[in-house]
């Protein structure tokens, strides 16, 4: 068991956040306890309020890692277009499959509602899509986002996160219905919308 001289050494918030991605997903968002993780982390109950101001700016930190690793995860397959969009899309289910109560934190209405800018790694994950997108569709060249952002394209980026999110939702909660054959997933992940 760590002992209280672990927040001391400055590893508490790595520690609460590793603690947290691994009760996640056993007990879900809305049962998990700060105080709880902090009392098995060895410091005390009020410690965690040192590196979070509330236990939203906790989950919040939860989902900007989960955004992180889901980056990690798709950015080996961006410098290939089209091809990497197709792999990005396995990816991104795959990384779903594997972290259904991380990916719903991610997605839910808590994250909206955080300050700008207090979840970074959700903006840079898609923005790897919408670039990877456009580099696959040759609108690299289109100028940039709203944001100044070069080479991204918007509508494909759009598209293609909302078409991905509503396959993962499908398979994470069960919702194909069980009397009928099984899709094939990794193709359905692997297949990218195109607009005309």
């Amino acid at each position: 068991m760590k002992t209280a001289d672990t927040y001391h050494h400055g590893h508490l918030r790595a520690e609460l956040i590793r603690r947290g991605l691994e009760a996640l997903e056993v007990e879900g968002a809305d049962r998990m306890s700060l105080r709880l993780l902090a009392e098995q982390a060895g410091v005390s109950k009020t410690a965690p309020y040192r590196h979070f101001r509330n236990r939203d700016e906790y989950l919040g930190a939860l989902a900007d890692e989960g955004f992180r690793l889901l980056h990690l995860s798709l950015e080996s397959f961006a410098k290939d277009g089209p091809d990497g969009v197709s792999a990005m899309g396995r990816a991104y289910m795959d990384f779903a499959v594997s972290h259904p109560a991380l990916y719903r934190l991610m997605n839910s209405p808590l994250v909206c509602a955080m300050p700008e800018g207090s979840i970074p790694w959700a903006r840079r994950s898609l923005m790897l899509l919408g670039q990877t997108l456009s580099r696959g569709t040759g609108a690299e060249d289109s100028g940039t986002d709203s944001g100044g952002n070069p080479g991204f394209d918007t509508n494909a980026a759009a598209a293609t996160w909302a078409y991905i999110h509503g396959l993962v939702l499908v398979r994470i909660d069960g919702l194909f219905p069980a009397d009928l054959p099984a899709p094939d997933w990794n193709l359905l992940a692997s297949t990218v919308p195109h607009l005309d």
